[in-house]
């Protein structure tokens, strides 16, 4: 699991403090997950490459620059009360902490880049292999908080 971050967390989408809020990072993370599901079902590669630019511009600007977190941030935040608290002696999610999200987008960025590599190539098994692959690691990160680009980051 990725290390709890103190601090205040500068609204939904990180800011200054360098901490995202966990909750835009979860919704952020299912909404990979489900839309390369979703193009796996339907058929549709070429939504592997629009989303593959969408969490590039994460990895590269910090979580404002991604579009995901900030459709959550305007759209969705404003209308759901705050945090919640997970546990019995009412503590709240910790947040998260922008380089994790970061190397959770880079980690993305690259498996999606040669998907869309693969099916220029027209190699579509592997294209949805790779797809298939980083929907289950964003679903993982969702629901878990284990961020695998955020492992990849740590262990080199």
């Amino acid at each position: 699991m990725d290390q709890p971050v103190d601090g205040p967390v500068d609204g939904p989408a990180g800011g200054p403090t360098g901490v995202v809020d966990a909750r835009t990072d979860r919704v952020a993370q299912g909404a990979v997950g489900v839309a390369l599901l979703a193009a796996f079902v339907f058929r549709v590669p070429w939504l592997v490459p629009g989303l593959a630019v969408v969490v590039a511009a994460g990895a590269l600007g910090g979580p404002r620059a991604n579009a995901l977190h900030r459709i959550y941030e305007r759209a969705l935040a404003p209308r759901l009360p705050g945090p919640a608290p997970v546990a019995e002696g009412g503590d709240v999610e910790p947040p998260i902490a922008a380089s994790t999200v970061r190397a959770q987008d880079a980690l993305a960025a690259v498996i999606l880049a040669v998907a869309s590599f693969a099916f220029l190539l027209g190699i579509a098994l592997v294209g949805w292999l790779l797809a298939l692959g980083e929907a289950v690691i964003a679903i993982v990160a969702a629901t878990t908080r284990v961020h695998l680009g955020d492992r990849v980051r740590r262990s080199r």
